[in-house]
C-alpha cells in the first residue's frame, strides 16, 4: 500500500477512519478538542482559548469558561493515565462544541476502581439536589474533612452541577483495576 492510499483509504485496518474524525469535527463548531497529557500550563492556554472564542458571549463564556476549568482541574488532580515521556503528567480528554441551542462540555479519565462507589454516591446526591441544597452540600464539603485522594471531596461536580444546564456522569469498566469517568455537561445558549 502507498502512503497516499494509506492517508485516503476510508476504511482503516484497524477500525479508526480520521477522516470521519475529521469531517466531523469540521461540522460541528468545536471550541476545543484535546486528548493527552495536562499540565498547569496548557491549562492555562486551553482557558485563554476558550475565553477567547466565547467572548462574543460573556454570561455564556464565563459559565463555560468555569466548568471547563473545574473539569481540567479534575482530570490534572485525579487521572490515574500518566505520561511516562517526562513529567509524568496525568491524561485526559476534553472537548467543548458549541451546538444549535447549548455548548456540551465532554471530559473524560481513567480512574481506579475503588474510586467508584465514593463518585457515584457523590453524583448521585448532586443529581437529586436542587440550587439551595447544592449550595448548602457545597459549604458542607467545604466543611468535612478530605478524602485520602481528595483535594477538594468532590466540590468541583457540585460547582459544575450548579453552573450548568444538565451534568451527566458515566463509568466504563476497563479491567480489573481502572474505569473510565466522563462527564457530559450543557450550558444553554
Amino acid at each position: 500500500m502507498t502512503i497516499t492510499n494509506a492517508l485516503t483509504s476510508s476504511n482503516d485496518e484497524k477500525g479508526f477512519d480520521f477522516f470521519s474524525y475529521y469531517s466531523l469535527m469540521s461540522k460541528e463548531k468545536v471550541i476545543l478538542s484535546y486528548k493527552g497529557p495536562i499540565t498547569n500550563v496548557l491549562l492555562s492556554e486551553f482557558g485563554k482559548d476558550v475565553r477567547f472564542k466565547l467572548q462574543q458571549k460573556k454570561r455564556i463564556g464565563k459559565k463555560v469558561f468555569s466548568i471547563f476549568m473545574e473539569v481540567t482541574q479534575n482530570i490534572l488532580f485525579y487521572s490515574k493515565e500518566m505520561n511516562h515521556f517526562g513529567n509524568n503528567d496525568k491524561v485526559g480528554t476534553i472537548v467543548v462544541v458549541e451546538l444549535k441551542d447549548h455548548i456540551k462540555i465532554l471530559s473524560g479519565n481513567l480512574i481506579t476502581k475503588k474510586s467508584i462507589d465514593s463518585l457515584l454516591k457523590k453524583f448521585e446526591t448532586i443529581q437529586t439536589l436542587d440550587r439551595e441544597a447544592l449550595r448548602e452540600y457545597k459549604r458542607e464539603l467545604r466543611d468535612a474533612p478530605s478524602e485520602e485522594e481528595s483535594r477538594g471531596a468532590g466540590i468541583g461536580l457540585v460547582q459544575i452541577a450548579l453552573i450548568s444546564d444538565e451534568l451527566e456522569a458515566s463509568i466504563k469498566n476497563l479491567n480489573d483495576e481502572y474505569a473510565f469517568f466522563s462527564l457530559a455537561i450543557q450550558v444553554k445558549t
